[in-house]
């Protein structure tokens, strides 16, 4: 003979989901609270930066006329390159602060450290290609809008980051150059004007 279950044992479930649910809907709203002071902050923290790059780049306008074009050139490259990098840094923050309204990041951020070291083994040429482009912004070898010769390939510098330099070349062509691997560079825009080949 089958025995049918109790009321109570069929409401039991009901009322739990019910009370789960009641936890559920005040979490979210603290969540979502959490989340929107968040957003605020990313955003303003963006602003903040775009801003700090245009300082940089109007900053670079002021000053002797005959160098200004090479400090005008060199700022947008730091502002670019910082404006890469914050928003990487923003981005990254934002996320674990999303992720730790709803889960407890502690572990996470222990087992990253594990994953870090794994990371950087598989990563070397990426780590090169990275501290490479910060000597050649802090070396001032080259800025965007110079004519250079990396390797074989010569051309205007349309874009520099810290991965990688995009270089235009006379017919047209884009070439993306990582900047661990060029062994010579040659600044074509800074030849000594006064220098007479014999």
């Amino acid at each position: 003979m089958i025995s049918r279950p109790a009321p109570f044992a069929l409401a039991a479930p009901l009322l739990a989901r019910r009370i789960n649910w009641e936890l559920d809907l005040e979490l979210l709203l603290r969540g979502a609270g959490k989340a929107v002071i968040i957003l605020v902050v990313a955003y303003l923290a963006r602003r903040a930066l775009h801003r700090l790059s245009r300082r940089i780049t109007l900053h670079a306008q002021v000053g002797d006329p005959a160098t200004m074009g090479a400090r005008v050139q060199r700022a947008a490259t730091l502002a670019h390159l910082l404006n890469e990098v914050g928003l990487i840094v923003i981005i990254i923050v934002a996320g674990l602060l999303f992720l730790d309204i709803f889960i407890n990041i502690t572990p996470l951020l222990a087992g990253a450290g594990v994953l870090g070291v794994a990371a950087s083994l598989g990563g070397q040429v990426v780590m090169k290609d990275i501290i490479s482009g910060f000597v050649i912004v802090l070396e001032d070898q080259y800025a965007v809008g110079e004519r250079v010769r990396i390797g074989d390939v010569e051309g205007m510098v349309q874009q520099l980051t810290l991965r990688s330099t995009v270089i235009r070349s006379d017919d047209g062509t884009l070439h993306f150059i990582s900047n661990g691997s060029p062994t010579e560079v040659a600044n074509l825009s800074r030849r000594n004007a006064g220098h007479v080949a014999g």
